[in-house]
Formats: C-alpha cells, sequence, structure tokens
C-alpha cells in the first residue's frame, strides 16, 4: 500500500502546476457539486415526505372532527338524561321502594316515550337505562336494565366505582353486554341525583351506528398499497368494514405502537422505509393510524431527481472548462510573484506597483509588498535597535567602573567624619553610599519593593539634609508587597521630579512627600503623592517629550511599558495650586 502511495504522490509532484489546479479544480468541484446534488435530493425528498405527511394528518384531523361531530348526538343525549325532572323522579323512585301498578305503567310509558325521541336520529340504535333496584320494573322494557348487567364488565369498573363519569366502547370491546350486537359505537354515562349531587342513579346507555365513522375514513384518499388501521384501548377494530389495503405493515406497527397522541414516524426493520400518520380520536380514544411506505409519500420527488442528475451534469462540464482558464491565468500571474521572491531571497525586496483586482492573486500581492516593506523596516529597527542597545550597554559599564572603589571611599569619609565627631557628614555619607548601592544594585535591572522604596528614603535624607529637614518624607506599602520584584529606578525620579517641581518653588521650600504601593487585580501601583506647588499641562506634556540625561520621565514611563506592556505606564494627576499625584502601573511579578 505505501508503495502504491509513494508513487502516486511522484506522479503528483513531477506534473506541472496547471495540471495540478486543474486536477484539484475537478476534484473540488465535481466532487462537491455530486454531494450536494444527492444530499440535495435527499432533503428534498424528505422535506416532500414530511410535508406530504402532514398534509395527510390534517386530513385525518379533519376526518376525527367529522367523527367528533358525529358522536356529539350521544352526549347531548346523556346530557339531557341529566337534566329531566320525569328520569330523575323514576329513577329515584325505583331505587328507593317498591312502585304501585299505577306508578309502573306511568313510568314505563313516560320513559319508551324518552327512548323513542332519540333512537332513529343521527345514527342513534338504542338508548338504555341501567338503574338500581325494582327488578319487576326493570324486567318490564327492553331499553330498562339493572346495574347488575354493567358489573359483570370488568372494563365499568372505573366507572361503577366512581373514579371516571363516562366511557366509549366499541361492541366487540364489550364480552358480557349481551344486549349489544353489530357494529355499534356504546357511550355509558352516569346519572346523578340533582338533589343529591354526589348520588349515582343510574347509568344511560346510547349506542351508536359505526358505518358512519368507517364512511368518513373511507373517503381518505390514499394512495394505492397504502391502509387505514383503528385501535381502540384494547384491541385492533373495523379491520373488516374499511377499504382493504396492500401495504402489510400494520402487524409491525401494532408492535411498536407510539405513546404520542398524534405524529408521523417511521417503523419497521428498515429506517425510514415504513411510515405511520396517526392521530387519537377526541371521546372514543382510538388511534386512528394511516400507514404507508416512504415510497407512497415520497411520490412528488422523482421529478427532481432527474432534474438534479441533469443540473449535476451541466456544472461537470462547466467546471471543466473553468478549471482550464482560471489555472492559465493563475500560473502566468505566480510566475511574477515567484521572480520578485527569488529577487527578495537575494536581498532585493522589490514590489509590483501595477496590482489589478481583488482576487485571492491581488491580496497575496499587496501582502508581498506590505512584507517587503515591513522587512526593510524591521531590518533598519533591528540595526537601530542594535546601536541603541550597544550605547546602553556602554554608558552601564561606564556607570559601573569600579564601583566597589567609590563604597570604600564612602566608608572612609564616614569613619573619618565619626572619628571628629560629624555625625551629619556621617549619616549623609552612609545614606549616599546606600543609595548608590541600590541604584546600581550590582548592574542588575530588577530589585523588591521594600528596597526601591528604601532607595527612594535615602535620596530623601540627602535631599533633607540641603533643604535642613522642611521636607516631610512618608511610606505606605501595602503588605505583601515588599518582596515583589519590579524593575529600578521608578520612584526616585518621581520623587525627585516632586521635590524640583512641586516642593522646591513653595515659599520656605516646606512640603510633604507620600510614596504608596498597593495592588489591584494583576497589576501593581506605585504613587508619589505631593502637596507642592502643582504641575500645570504644559509643563507635564513637556516632561513625557523632553530627553534626559539620566533617568527622567519620559524615560522611565517609556521603560515601564517596555518590560510591562503598553497597558503600564505613567499617570499624572495634578492642577496648578493643588499637588500633584504621580501613579507608575506595573503588572505584579514574583517575589524574591
Amino acid at each position: 500500500m505505501r508503495k502504491v502511495l509513494n508513487k502516486l504522490s511522484g506522479i503528483y509532484y513531477n506534473i506541472n502546476l496547471r495540471t495540478k489546479l486543474v486536477i484539484s479544480y475537478l476534484i473540488l468541484i465535481i466532487i462537491p457539486v455530486m454531494v450536494l446534488v444527492y444530499f440535495s435530493y435527499i432533503t428534498i425528498h424528505k422535506s416532500v415526505v414530511e410535508q406530504t405527511g402532514k398534509a395527510y394528518l390534517e386530513t385525518l384531523k379533519q376526518a376525527e372532527k367529522n367523527i367528533a361531530f358525529g358522536i356529539e348526538t350521544a352526549y347531548n343525549i346523556a346530557d339531557l338524561t341529566q337534566s329531566n325532572y320525569d328520569i330523575q323522579l323514576i329513577l329515584r323512585t325505583v331505587s328507593e321502594r317498591a312502585l304501585t301498578s299505577g306508578e309502573v305503567i306511568d313510568f314505563f310509558n313516560l320513559l319508551n316515550k324518552n327512548v323513542s325521541n332519540y333512537v332513529g336520529k343521527s345514527n342513534v340504535l338504542k338508548v338504555s337505562y341501567f338503574m338500581k333496584g325494582n327488578p319487576t320494573f326493570v324486567s318490564a322494557s327492553p331499553n330498562f336494565f339493572g346495574i347488575d348487567q354493567l358489573q359483570l364488565e370488568a372494563g365499568l369498573q372505573p366507572l361503577l366505582e366512581g373514579r371516571i363519569k363516562e366511557k366509549w366502547f366499541y361492541a366487540s370491546d364489550v364480552e358480557h353486554l349481551s344486549i349489544v350486537q353489530g357494529d355499534e359505537v356504546l357511550f355509558i354515562k352516569e346519572i346523578k341525583d340533582i338533589n343529591r349531587f354526589q348520588h349515582v342513579l343510574g347509568y344511560v346507555m346510547v349506542e351508536l351506528d359505526a358505518k358512519f365513522i368507517w364512511q368518513i375514513l373511507n373517503d381518505i384518499r390514499l394512495p394505492d398499497g397504502a391502509e387505514t388501521m383503528v385501535m381502540s384501548p384494547n384491541k385492533r377494530i373495523g379491520a373488516t368494514q374499511l377499504l382493504a389495503g396492500g401495504s402489510g405493515v400494520s402487524d409491525l406497527f401494532l408492535k411498536s405502537l407510539p405513546e404520542e397522541d398524534e405524529g408521523i414516524v417511521s417503523f419497521g426493520p428498515a429506517e425510514r422505509t415504513n411510515y405511520a400518520v396517526f392521530s387519537k380520536a377526541k371521546g372514543l380514544e382510538w388511534q386512528i393510524a394511516l400507514l404507508m411506505t416512504e415510497k407512497h409519500l415520497g411520490m412528488n420527488s422523482r421529478w427532481i431527481q432527474n432534474f438534479m442528475l441533469g443540473l449535476a451534469g451541466v456544472v461537470s462540464i462547466i467546471a471543466i472548462i473553468t478549471a482550464f482558464i482560471i489555472s492559465g491565468s493563475i500560473t502566468k500571474r505566480l510566475k511574477k510573484l515567484v521572480k520578485l521572491i527569488k529577487h527578495a531571497e537575494k536581498g532585493s525586496f522589490e514590489t509590483e506597483d501595477n496590482i489589478r483586482g481583488n482576487d485571492e492573486y491581488a491580496r497575496l500581492q499587496r501582502s508581498f509588498n506590505k512584507m517587503s516593506t515591513r522587512i526593510k523596516a524591521l531590518i533598519e529597527e533591528v540595526y537601530q535597535a542594535q546601536i541603541s542597545k550597544q550605547d546602553a550597554e556602554m554608558k552601564l559599564l561606564y556607570a559601573q567602573i569600579n564601583p566597589h572603589f567609590l563604597y570604600n571611599t564612602l566608608d572612609i569619609i564616614q569613619w573619618s567624619a565619626l572619628r571628629i565627631d560629624a555625625k551629619e557628614i556621617a549619616e549623609l555619607t552612609e545614606s549616599l553610599a546606600k543609595f548608590l548601592r541600590l541604584s546600581l544594585n550590582e548592574g542588575k535591572e530588577h530589585i523588591s519593593v521594600a528596597e526601591e522604596v528604601m532607595e527612594v528614603s535615602k535620596y530623601m535624607q540627602i535631599i533633607n539634609y540641603r533643604y535642613r529637614g522642611a521636607m516631610q518624607f512618608i511610606t505606605d506599602v501595602e503588605e505583601g508587597l515588599e518582596e515583589k520584584i519590579m524593575i529600578k529606578m521608578i520612584l526616585q525620579p518621581l520623587v525627585e521630579n516632586a521635590v524640583i517641581h512641586g516642593i522646591r518653588p513653595k515659599k520656605g521650600r516646606a512640603g510633604t512627600i507620600v510614596v504608596r504601593a498597593y495592588q489591584e487585580g494583576a497589576y501593581m501601583y506605585l504613587e508619589v503623592i505631593d502637596d507642592g506647588v502643582g504641575i500645570t499641562a504644559e509643563r507635564l506634556k513637556e516632561l513625557f517629550e523632553t530627553e534626559s540625561r539620566g533617568y527622567g520621565v519620559k524615560n522611565v514611563h517609556q521603560r515601564i511599558q517596555v518590560y510591562y506592556g503598553e497597558e503600564c505606564g505613567l499617570q499624572f494627576y495634578s492642577e496648578p495650586g493643588n499637588g500633584c499625584r504621580a501613579v507608575a502601573k506595573l503588572k505584579t511579578s514574583g517575589s524574591v
């Protein structure tokens, strides 16, 4: 297998670019078109199947509405019976005592008259009453029965126990109720005493001719081979009354009856081969299903398949022609770009000015032009950066020339001052020595926050000696920040700026300088606050723009951004006469 792949790879790498592009275009166009055509047909076919299924579902629901309208008569009869005074009187009297001969005749005539009003109308075959007590009266008419007749049916126990108020049955669901015959649907409802509404006097049963139901279902126009199936809560019914179908899938559907009241489902051993459009008839609690195959539902998508195949052929021909044209134009323009790249390899960063259009090649050429220009600029920047680096290294070298000699000299001056009891000179010399040690830091760029604060404290001791202690210096470092690492020489230039531009111009050259250090989130803030004369916006702008020989404001701001990013740096808040607050924003570093 590897040999075959290596051979094919060798053939591919040896053919020219245009042929590669043509082959790539054909692969990238024709294959996706074929896939698109296939999945488009599948999607459209699926949509046709779903829409056809929904149409059949709507037809089925309309049929159910017609059935519901047909059985409405049974509800009306039951409601009229419940509110009929004569029936209430008869059922109450029969259940309470024996009847006189006259009452038997009167009650018999009243009930028969009531029954005759309904029979023969709206598919009503018979109306029967089931009542308590008085077997003599109950046996006087074929329309009157004792409640014991209902107790024989297990399915009627929820009704007799009061758990439900009414119940629908199909004739074949009733096993022991001998009065039911033929193709009938039965509606049984309890009759309550209107004086004692919790008391049940008896039951009324309406028998409807089921032919009108089968006629409604048979009127649904189904394709050849489809069939209609009806299920009562107990079993399949009406199989002989419905038009015979030829799908032969009803047994498969019976094995996987859906739990939903209505919908469209696929079933059977092959998914999406057989479909059932089903819904539950209101009142009757029958599940009615239209069973058919996917072929029945997708008949209208046949012409789409032929159209898609023709479209794929046309697109393929156009793709081949287009591939040859585009590949030729691309290879021609790429040669120019390759030539410029070869010049760039030799150090000549040429660009092409005459670029037309905005296609991929044009954008690539413009990007190459920008890259060439950027490389030139980067070369210049690197060159300047190297010069600056060398200059900085030289300055640092000069600053660190034999620092121990300087420290030793300062120690000699300090001990000499102590021998002649010149304490102020000794203290000043000690402060200068510590300040220089912290400033130079053995040439290291980083220092702890505590050391940075100590350095600026020594600086203020030296300054205060000059101003005879007129300046008060206060430090406030948040707990836990002392050991955090930072770049050195941040606070000293800011304190020096506060002394020179804030306190010194004041009358008496007296004032207070506060140094604060605190942390917020991932950032550490160093503040230098003075109560001096303040700084004008113009002077502040000069501080940020003026180059300094030492560590000035501009230098400190640039160093912070180089080390910590452009979101960090210096900010000043000041108004003339109200002092100044300088804030240095740094990222929090690790501890020593």
